[in-house]
């Protein structure tokens, strides 16, 4: 739960929702504004790339949550920025996560080399994050942020904020189990799973004085075992498809056979990962999920 106490703002429901957007922005623009001044530094961590592209995706899920309290030319703005640092920091996270897992399969001299192939790719794929830190600073980022939360403190909306909670949420549970209750037959609708489930993660961050803590605890908990699972299918998927391309391009030279190789290791990988996760995430599990959520959202409605 450490992650919910980093990004959680503590706000009675009766709040309007303009000083809760305010405060809950202002700690995800800030935290996005902190990483990505730390990625670009010379000696910078993997984990400041992996918290960079984590704040890009929670701020997201901030601007769409009170998309309706939002001036929109503004929002529109910080969207646009924001997409495009996730990507940056996407490129050089799956990066960072392949050189890990291909360092932790073996020691021979091939693996030794390719290793050694992709620290070149990762040091280039810093690149595009430190021209977006550099085009951010020239278009005052700071001064952005100021004035748009400025904007929501001054708004006079008559909506509480548990009100406002409990009519976006709704919403979100709904497109979640449309997905959750489907059978999944192939990578791409566990990803779409995947990224529901991360929507909803986020947005209980947001909305979570709608939920009491050990109801919110145990939803919670329930989100983040999904996303671990999923997590874990994806990124040997992925690890596979880049293997895979790498293995036919024409730079793959004397190194085709171990790609192919490492190919098959992680789509079998990818497979046990599919498979764990089915027989978790049971009829029983989505059921009592499901309960949780919706009774919450009733017992409040009341």
């Amino acid at each position: 739960m450490t992650a919910l106490k980093r990004w959680f703002v503590s706000e009675d429901g009766t709040a309007k929702v303009g000083r809760v957007a305010a405060k809950t922005l202002r700690v995800r623009l800030d935290a996005v504004w902190s990483e990505l001044r730390q990625a670009c530094e010379p000696c910078e961590s993997r984990e400041h790339v992996h918290q960079l592209r984590v704040a890009t995706r929670r701020t997201l899920a901030a601007l769409k949550a009170f998309r309706a309290v939002l001036p929109s030319k503004q929002r529109m703005w910080f969207e646009k920025r924001l997409r495009r640092l996730r990507r940056a920091a996407g490129e050089a996270r799956d990066l960072d996560v392949l050189t890990i897992r291909l360092t932790q399969t073996g020691e021979s001299r091939a693996r030794r080399q390719l290793v050694a192939m992709l620290s070149k790719q990762r040091t280039k794929s810093r690149n595009p994050i430190r021209e977006q830190h550099e085009q951010l600073l020239d278009a005052d980022w700071q001064g952005r942020v100021n004035r748009l939360l400025e904007r929501l403190h001054g708004r006079r909306s008559q909506s509480d904020f548990e009100t406002f909670a409990r009519r976006r949420f709704k919403p979100m549970i709904r497109s979640f189990f449309e997905k959750a209750d489907r059978k999944l037959r192939d990578a791409d609708e566990i990803h779409e799973l995947r990224i529901e489930g991360k929507k909803l993660r986020y947005a209980l961050e947001i909305f979570a004085t709608v939920f009491p803590p050990r109801i919110r605890a145990h939803c919670q908990e329930s989100l983040e075992q999904l996303q671990k699972t999923l997590g874990d299918f994806t990124d040997h998927a992925s690890a596979a498809d880049r293997f895979a391309r790498w293995a036919h391009s024409a730079n793959a030279g004397s190194h085709r056979e171990l790609l192919i190789e490492l190919c098959r290791d992680e789509n079998t990988l990818a497979d046990v990962s599919r498979r764990m996760f089915s027989t978790w995430w049971n009829p029983s599990r989505r059921r009592s999920l499901r309960r949780r959520f919706e009774r919450t959202l009733r017992r409040h409605s009341a």
